[in-house]
């Protein structure tokens, strides 16, 4: 692929990574809800493909899981996956958000060993899911804390300098977010407001880099081959106006 990168729009985004994550097997539902995460980090000005590729990677090389079990704790609730395998991150980005919902907000989530905690801060911003910390120390020991202070603002307090998209393979604990509560005060600190990301991007479109080539040959697994009896189905666009 060139360095003169791609330029897409939240509808692609929509779109492509709804059909992306089809494409490894995953249900419709947690395809969409895939789909509309990425949305949201797109929205923020990160590249979706980031992170995502490497869930969807996780899931087609079998190196992760959509299988997810949930326990009570004294604190609150736990998922993880039963077999000896990263919990994917689709899945646990929307049993997260279920549990929030449903939790109201008042108890603490842990998710064990999931591949990439960042789509689960994802899922739980486009959900509107705020007043949530969430905490993990990732596989080279970087540590990050997520404050989703409102529907507009949100901020990172990290360890390193290193991307919190490419963060992999974490326990995650989500919590009610309190006044002032700074885990790593003093560290790298990046604080978004999502209105002014979101109109940037609605200006500039967003790009997505090298790693965009993978997740198109993903979404590509669901296009049907042409051939003479997949068009007497069906498939494929019209000749005239009013097929």
């Amino acid at each position: 692929m060139s360095e003169s990168y791609l330029t897409i729009s939240l509808n692609e985004v929509l779109f492509y990574f709804t059909r992306a994550a089809f494409g490894v097997e995953a249900p419709i539902g947690l395809s969409e809800d895939f789909a509309r995460a990425n949305m949201w980090i797109s929205e923020n000005g990160f590249d979706p493909s980031l992170c995502s590729l490497k869930a969807l990677d996780n899931l087609d090389s079998q190196a992760s899981s959509l299988s997810i079990k949930f326990e009570k704790t004294k604190a609150g609730g736990h998922l993880f996956c039963p077999e000896e395998k990263l919990l994917s991150s689709l899945e646990a980005s929307s049993s997260s958000v279920d549990w929030v919902e449903i939790n109201s907000r008042v108890s603490e989530l842990k998710i064990s060993n999931v591949d990439s905690p960042f789509l689960v801060v994802s899922a739980l911003g486009a959900n509107k899911c705020n007043g949530l910390k969430v905490l993990w120390t990732d596989q080279d020991k970087n540590q990050f804390q997520v404050n989703l202070t409102d529907n507009e603002e949100w901020e990172v307090l990290s360890s390193s300098s290193n991307p919190i998209e490419l963060s992999s393979n974490a326990d995650v604990l989500i919590s009610p977010l309190e006044i002032g509560d700074k885990s790593y005060k003093g560290k790298n600190v990046k604080k978004f407001k999502l209105a002014e990301e979101k109109l940037r991007v609605l200006h500039n479109g967003i790009k997505v880099e090298e790693n965009w080539q993978a997740i198109y040959s993903y979404f590509s697994r669901c296009l049907v081959k042409s051939s003479a009896e997949s068009r007497a189905s069906g498939a494929g666009a019209g000749l005239v106006d009013t097929d």
